[in-house]
């Protein structure tokens, strides 16, 4: 526990304990959880129960012990047994002070934990470069950067990457499709692609290939094998789609808030040969085998179900070769000691054959996690909208980016687990509301920014160390929920859930809102006790600022 930076409580409370564990010559594991029900404390320790036949004690009578000691503390205002041996503790009002005047000298490091000398890498989005980023690869994107952005609060060293596949027959769709227009621009008799991508985003593509080269190429046709029947022809229009398409992905990524430290291709993989340099390291491992012409990998050695193909009979490599040959080269580059991909959802039945193929390379099995993202529905007017991108009924992102904004796609993307299917439903995004989550939230800041105005037009001394008229219930719940974000924070990067988060904001958002319908924060008449619970709002708006860092929404300070 030395590198996190625990709640102030139940620092202060896991100190007491070991100080009294010392003198009392006792041993085991302390727990501290926050209570549920304010009946039974602030907080509860479980240490008797699981400590007392280390300590050949009954637990009550263990209980008994600590809490003749604890009793004596002046940071409690009552400390009882509580069932077969459980200790609660309440925190005495005049302590809960602190929690308020270390947000308000951390500001933006509140929460934060120390640095945990652990690095890792991950790879974010890796959308196919033929097209604009959709919905989907939305939800990949919030929710990876969101990760990175806890991560490296909670005290890790963080490494993003996307990986662009632009080397696989869907660069070679992409082109024919962008052929395909560009001659029906010139009015160019051609041929139809079996196999090509709908829209009208490919004829304003087309356009710019017209632009550039004018009808240089209008000689060329569509041939059997779905490519431009010039292979030099067929190589531009592939290399300029690719570029066109990840320079818009980039700008969109950009504009969507996601932060991405290096771009790798799989065309350069091939360039540079990793693949048959990956491969021949196998055969010298001796990892492969050959059955019927082809190339086979032992990954039933580490638990696949059965071993996997890396090449054909006919020459051509599987799937999963170029990504094993990629990972390695990442490894060999990054040298971090964990790896997350964010991964859709059909990806599944991929994860065990890819961990089984890097661990046959010699390294540690589970060193590359993958983190699997259900597919969105977008819902509008209580009806799905459907989506393919083959038939150009795709949502693009860009698209909804001017239709509700990046917050709150970003917000609504990264607050459902990501393993479970999630409803983006447009009309909810659009409210100006408390059944808009988004709205609610950020209405939160601005409420509380404008308090905090107003008690700087007054000239109120918001400097205040003593908050002993902080003695309300609803007081000490927010201060509680303030003192547990560095938990909350922990909890989240550990299982790589910005859903916690965007819970954490809600229940915040919540009490506040609540808090400030029961109470005059601003009494003209009480200057001693408006002055104490500016500073509380002061405090909640700064915790709410680094939470919604924590997601990349931005904070707002009037609505």
């Amino acid at each position: 526990m030395r590198n996190i930076k625990l709640s102030l409580f139940v620092q202060k409370i896991t100190n007491i304990l070991n100080k009294i564990i010392i003198e009392n010559n006792l041993k085991g594991e302390i727990i501290i959880e926050s209570s549920k029900d304010e009946n039974k404390g602030d907080f509860s320790t479980n240490f008797a129960l699981i400590n007392s036949k280390l300590n050949e004690k009954k637990p009550r009578e263990l209980a008994g012990v600590l809490i003749a000691s604890l009793s004596r503390e002046s940071l409690f205002d009552k400390v009882e047994i509580a069932g077969p041996g459980f200790i609660n503790m309440t925190i005495n009002k005049e302590s809960l002070g602190e929690v308020i005047l270390k947000v308000l000298k951390e500001k933006d490091q509140y929460g934060k934990s120390r640095v945990k000398n652990l690095k890792y890498n991950l790879e974010l989005v890796s959308a196919n470069p033929t097209g604009y980023l959709h919905i989907g690869h939305a939800r990949n994107g919030a929710i990876g950067d969101s990760v990175a952005r806890i991560l490296k609060f909670a005290g890790y060293e963080i490494e993003t990457e996307y990986y662009t596949n632009d080397a696989g027959n869907q660069i070679n769709i992409s082109a024919s499709t962008l052929f395909y227009h560009y001659k029906n621009l010139l009015n160019e008799p051609v041929n139809q692609p079996t196999e090509m991508y709908g829209g009208d985003m490919y004829i304003e593509v087309a356009k710019l290939f017209l632009e550039k080269f004018g009808d240089k190429f209008k000689n060329a046709n569509i041939n059997e094998d779905n490519k431009i029947d010039d292979p030099e022809i067929h190589n531009i229009f592939r290399s300029e789609s690719i570029s066109f398409f990840m320079k818009i992905i980039k700008q969109q990524l950009k504009d969507f808030g996601v932060e991405v430290d290096l771009y790798t291709s799989e065309a350069k993989m091939y360039e540079t040969h990793e693949i048959e340099k990956t491969l021949d390291l196998y055969e010298k491992l001796g990892k492969t085998y050959t059955n019927d012409n082809a190339l086979w990998l032992k990954t039933t050695e580490f638990g696949d179900d059965k071993d996997r193909v890396l090449k054909k009979s006919n020459g051509d490599y599987t799937y999963i070769t170029p990504d094993l040959a990629s990972h390695n080269s990442r490894f060999k580059r990054s040298k971090a000691d964990l790896y997350v991909n964010f991964w859709g959802g059909d990806h599944h039945g991929y994860i065990n054959r890819m961990n089984a193929g890097l661990a046959l390379l010699g390294y540690p099995l589970g060193i590359l996690k993958i983190d699997m993202i259900q597919m969105v529905r977008l819902i509008k007017d209580g009806t799905e909208l459907k989506m393919s991108k083959r038939k150009g009924t795709a949502i693009w992102l860009i698209d909804l980016l001017e239709m509700v904004g990046k917050d709150s796609i970003r917000y609504m993307l990264v607050s459902k687990n990501p393993s479970s299917h999630m409803d983006f439903d447009l009309d909810v995004v659009l409210k100006k509301n408390s059944t808009n989550p988004v709205y609610y939230a950020q209405y939160a800041t601005a409420r509380a920014y404008k308090i905090i105005q107003k008690a700087n037009d007054l000239n109120w001394d918001l400097n205040n160390s003593n908050f002993n008229l902080l003695s309300t219930q609803k007081e000490k719940e927010i201060i509680l929920l303030l003192d547990a974000f560095n938990k909350t924070v922990e909890y989240s990067a550990n299982n790589r859930l910005p859903s916690v988060i965007c819970d954490y904001i809600q229940n915040l958002a919540k009490r506040f809102h609540s808090y400030y319908s029961d109470f005059k924060v601003i009494d003209e008449e009480n200057v001693d006790l408006s002055t104490q619970r500016c500073q509380l709002v002061k405090a909640i708006y700064q915790v709410l600022s680094n939470c919604f860092d924590l997601i990349g929404i931005d904070v707002i300070n009037s609505m």
